[in-house]
């Protein structure tokens, strides 16, 4: 017993360390800093602090003398004695005087390195890594105030590694003077002054063109927070129309996807940046952000732009066949239809505000229904995560002990003839055998399928794949048992425990990965609660295992050989065991709560 529960806590403990290590890279900003760290500009990693060491990193200005009516390059490197890469930064632009955060940042240069960051209400007053590579440079425009006339620092703060960061470090200083050039006018576009007039987009909704909207009766009432309607014209285009609420620099847009899910979309933006309306197609990638499309695909027209009380309006004639991003896109075929707002800056969009998904797909090049958007219900997925943690958390962890350590605990306690220690395990175990599988089949309902996506950004599918195999085969190996004196029982004793742990252990680890998916939206304590689980199943083993061998003695091996009593310690093991089940109840009664709240 003490070898393969030695391997067993060998496992465990390296998949809790993997879990750890997982869950450290969870916490780490790797998609930019978020809006929270403008004030103190700080990473706020878990257990770090700025390094003391002299920064191998810097920010250098383009001149240090410039026209308030001229644009800065900024490139944000390693420095020259430095061989170290920066994963990442964020830098703003200050007063030298009033130390009052000032200009505006334009991420084109940086290719596709670099992303504007909201702060203090302005969407591009500071500016961010978009990813956690390694980086040597990195370059950025900055422009100031038209009226600015002094003196900007720029702060960066760069991050090596988790726990090695510097803050606000000082770029050197740059002098602007006021332009008395007049800066050339825009069009405002809450100005009524020769502004075009936002048709009647609810019009024939249902009649002579396709509406999808929301919420649910706008329609009829006229006052949707987001539409877009869809015609046929030709054998080769549509009338899109994209209409939506904003405020400031934000967008409305629809994107058409074969799966309900954000990737591998193409996308059609109404978007005010600077008080300059425009409709742009985009691109959502695999990796779920958004890419503008350089050039604009033939058959793509803006026809109208227009903005008035609010409300933004986009009418766009748009191919119906035709290939972005080396992917190609029918649109007589059906289409779920995606629908978000948000914040843009001059070159993409930023993520979505608020986002809604059409319940059914629809053929855009007949359809001429008018259609809801409506928030999918959660239902399957919460019942999926839901089985999920009564099957691993709670009924396996439990099962699990009961054939390695109460074997001698209810002796000749019976029930339809089998021993109570296998009666509890048997039972346990196929009630995780059941709720796995009816889980996995729910899930894959719900997502209509295997779903592609990369093993290393979402390893998800993958190990719940696996783990539900492994799980699936062990009550079938478990019919071909051999008999107790059988020579070969010790192979069916290694192969039925090595399956069953490995189950159990990717299944573990499996919930753990959900947590940090957006589907499964849980919140950050949840990582909390898992651990404590691991900590508590790890322990158990160890406390019983403990007792099991100081119970073992010469002095009472005739007292344990006898097969009509409890080993000794027997109440002591039960005690334990009921304080453990209802730890684990308690743990995964919490788990569930929060996917119930999800």
């Amino acid at each position: 017993m003490g070898t393969s529960l030695s391997a067993v806590c060998y496992l465990w403990i390296i998949a809790l360390v993997c879990l750890c290590l997982r869950f450290d890279s969870v916490i780490a900003n790797s998609n930019g800093a978020p809006t929270a760290s403008c004030t103190s500009m700080s990473p706020d990693h878990d257990g770090g602090s700025p390094s003391n060491d002299p920064c191998p990193f810097e920010t250098v200005p383009s001149q240090v003398e410039m026209f308030s009516n001229e644009s800065l390059t900024l490139t944000i490197q390693t420095k020259l004695s430095s061989s170290k890469t920066f994963k990442g930064f964020l830098i703003m632009g200050f007063d030298s005087v009033t130390d009052v955060v000032i200009g505006t940042f334009d991420t084109g240069l940086s290719q596709g390195q670099s992303q504007p960051l909201m702060c203090y209400d302005t969407y591009d007053m500071a500016a961010t890594h978009r990813s956690p590579t390694g980086k040597n440079s990195v370059t950025i425009e900055w422009i100031p105030p038209i009226d600015f006339d002094g003196v900007v620092v720029f702060k960066t703060t760069f991050v090596e590694a988790k726990l090695t960061y510097w803050i606000k470090e000082l770029s050197q200083q740059v002098k602007i003077t006021r332009s008395d050039a007049t800066p050339t006018t825009t069009i405002d576009p809450q100005s009524t002054t020769e502004q075009p007039v936002i048709p009647d987009v609810y019009e024939g909704c249902g009649i002579s063109k396709g509406c999808a909207a929301a919420p649910a009766g706008c329609v009829g009432s006229r006052d949707c927070s987001m539409l877009t309607t869809y015609k046929r014209v030709n054998d080769n285009h549509l009338q899109l129309e994209v209409y939506g609420q904003i405020s400031g620099d934000e967008y409305v847009a629809v994107g058409f996807s074969t799966d309900r899910e954000m990737g591998v979309d193409s996308v059609v933006e109404c978007a005010n940046y600077r008080n300059k309306l425009g409709a742009y197609q985009s691109y959502n990638t695999p990796e779920k952000s958004n890419l503008r499309v350089e050039s604009q695909l033939p058959g793509f027209n803006m026809t109208l732009a227009a903005f008035s009380d609010g409300f933004i309006y986009c009418n766009v004639l748009h191919p119906i066949s035709y290939t972005m991003n080396n992917v190609a896109f029918d649109l007589s075929q059906p289409h779920y239809l995606l629908m978000a707002t948000g914040p843009t800056g001059d070159y993409n969009i930023q993520e979505h505000n608020e986002e809604e998904i059409s319940s059914s797909s629809v053929v855009l090049t007949n359809a001429l229904c008018i259609m809801y958007f409506k928030e999918a219900s959660r239902v399957l997925k919460q019942l999926h995560g839901s089985f999920m943690v009564i099957a691993w958390l709670m009924a396996a962890s439990a099962g699990v002990l009961m054939p390695r350590y109460m074997k001698k605990t209810w002796v000749g306690k019976q029930f339809m003839k089998k021993d109570l220690w296998f009666v509890f395990h048997q039972g346990l175990m196929v009630l995780a055998w059941c709720l796995t599988v009816v889980g996995f089949i729910i899930i894959f309902v719900d997502v209509g399928g295997w779903v592609s996506e990369s093993v290393s950004e979402n390893p998800h599918p993958l190990i719940g794949c696996i783990t539900t195999v492994l799980a699936f085969i062990q009550p079938f190996m478990a019919l071909m048992r051999p008999l107790p004196d059988a020579p070969n029982r010790y192979i069916f004793n290694w192969a039925h425990m090595l399956v069953g742990y490995s189950a159990h252990i990717l299944a573990i680890t499996c919930i753990f990965l959900a947590v940090e998916m957006d589907e499964a939206e849980l919140p950050y304590e949840t990582y909390w609660i898992l651990t404590a689980h691991i900590c508590c199943y790890v322990g158990a083993h160890l406390i019983l295992t403990y007792l099991a061998r100081r119970d073992y003695s010469a002095a009472d091996f005739a007292l344990k050989s006898d097969g009509s009593r409890d080993a000794q310690g027997s109440k002591l093991r039960q005690g334990i065991l009921a304080g453990y089940v209802c730890i684990i109840i308690g743990l995964g009664v919490a788990v569930i709560a929060f996917i119930a709240g999800a």
